[in-house]
């Protein structure tokens, strides 16, 4: 099999740099959702007659405040990843270091 040529790697770093963008906004989305849902706390006079199921409903709160941080966290990690490889991989290609090493 034949090394990929320059316009070959272009289109596949530019694809990590344009998956690392929807990962970068959908953690933005994450993020919008962390902030809602702290909108939604209520406390105990604030809950009135549904004191019953009010620690569940704060239990449920901080879950989904925790796991959409860290959604929001992971994701940016995942996008910043994206964009590494994708810069280590031209600057490696720049440097013909995939032929040096017989990588292809």
């Amino acid at each position: 099999m034949a090394p990929p040529g320059k316009d070959s790697i272009t289109v596949a770093t530019n694809a990590l740099r344009a998956e690392s963008r929807v990962w970068d906004e959908q953690a933005g989305t994450m993020s919008t959702v962390a902030q809602k849902a702290e909108g939604l706390r209520l406390n105990r006079v604030e809950a009135g007659l549904f004191q019953v199921v009010f620690s569940a409903y704060e239990e449920t709160l901080n879950a989904i405040v925790d796991r959409s941080r860290e959604g929001h966290q992971r994701m940016t990690e995942v996008a910043t990843t994206l964009v590494q490889v994708a810069n280590t991989y031209d600057q490696e290609e720049q440097h013909n270091e995939h032929r040096l090493r017989n990588l292809y």
